[in-house]
């Protein structure tokens, strides 16, 4: 096991520095859902590779942002994608403005 792994097994609720590709996606993402600051990812069945996913978006005022299924899913997909690393059995949080991913709860 890797000590980047060993680390991120350890403190699974720490915020990641965005990478290159994490920041382009979220300001793909940003122009794709303008009144969306913040992305909150929960996979509800982790034994599968594409299991059910609970996605809710919040705008910059915290309140909840109603977007479509496919949109949200989309997304989702795409930031699971970005961050294949991530432990996807936790709650994780996707800032749209800075593109870091964090274990902010759902």
């Amino acid at each position: 096991m890797t000590s980047a792994l060993r680390e991120r097994l350890q403190n699974p609720g720490r915020v990641e520095m965005p990478s290159p590709r994490a920041r382009a996606l979220a300001e793909r993402l940003a122009s794709m859902l303008p009144q969306v600051a913040d992305l909150h990812i929960r996979l509800q069945d982790g034994r599968t590779s594409w299991p059910h996913l609970d996605v809710r978006a919040s705008g910059a005022d915290g309140q909840a942002v109603r977007i479509s299924r496919t949109r949200a899913h989309v997304a989702a997909r795409w930031i699971i994608r970005c961050h294949p690393g991530a432990d996807w059995a936790l709650a994780r949080t996707f800032n749209l403005r800075t593109g870091s991913l964090d274990g902010g709860a759902a």
